[in-house]
């Protein structure tokens, strides 16, 4: 199952390099991120106008998408709510693609941790002014990082200012398989939320199109009973898995 489940999780887009060499690279808030293991990945950080202390979206996007297509996204919606947002790279995708990497769930977490020592260690902002934004599969390594300490860092992601998970997932076994399979391979199954979400002390806000036919709504109701400080979920009518309204960023704000 490990197999199948990864090749699910990571349909990693396959464009040409000359489109992150013209969208993505020349941009003035464009860096590179160096995982524990070495690994080369691009990061944006978007930045609101104004000198008072902002708070900071750390964002991880979702499935079949990379950091060069969602720039518009962050764009905007840092525009929207008057907040920094930090958008990072998973190892293996985008410009990671052309440096033979291979994405994982291990990559993943050590691209996460990567983008918190910067904002935390390198650029001293605290963790009271981070918001872990986390959509679709980029909820795993959100609530991963929510839920414990980084090792190497002088800072703790469970002292987060709050956690925002959108159409958050189980696990990547239990999204594609069901509950019952998901026991059954558990070895295999990645991004296990419902053993760690229980272990965040931030405050969570989950939203879920009801009508959701990636990731089941009932993923993320069944996460919100799992939650320690939850905040009101937002469950959404109608709506599926790429076509949330504009409430989501009202419950940005109330993670906050």
């Amino acid at each position: 199952m490990g197999n199948l489940v990864n090749t699910l999780a990571f349909p990693r887009p396959m464009i040409a390099k000359a489109y992150y060499e013209r969208d993505l690279m020349v941009r003035d808030d464009f860096l590179w991120l160096t995982t524990s293991k070495n690994e080369k990945i691009p990061a944006v950080f978007v930045k609101c106008r104004g000198d008072a202390q902002r708070l900071t979206l750390l964002y991880s996007h979702g499935n079949a998408e990379d950091l060069g297509l969602h720039l518009p996204y962050i764009d905007a919606l840092s525009r929207a709510l008057d907040v920094n947002v930090f958008s990072y790279e998973y190892v293996g995708y985008s410009l990671g693609r052309f440096e033979g990497q291979d994405p994982s769930e291990e990559g993943c977490i050590r691209s996460v941790d990567a983008a918190w020592k910067y904002l935390t260690d390198e650029k001293g902002i605290s963790p009271k002014s981070i918001v872990i934004f986390g959509r679709s599969i980029g909820t795993g390594p959100s609530v991963d990082l929510a839920s414990r300490t980084v090792p190497g860092s002088r800072h703790s992601p469970l002292d987060v200012a709050g956690v925002l998970l959108q159409s958050p997932i189980e696990s990547g076994g239990r999204v594609a398989f069901g509950k019952m399979v998901s026991w059954i391979g558990y070895y295999a199954d990645i991004f296990r939320n419902y053993e760690k979400i229980g272990n965040i002390t931030a405050p969570v806000a989950i939203m879920h199109g009801t009508a959701d036919e990636v990731v089941h709504v009932r993923n993320g109701q069944n996460l919100h009973e799992l939650l320690k400080t939850p905040y009101k979920p937002l469950w959404i009518p109608g709506h599926g898995h790429n076509d949330m309204p504009e409430e989501g960023a009202s419950a940005t704000q109330r993670a906050s």
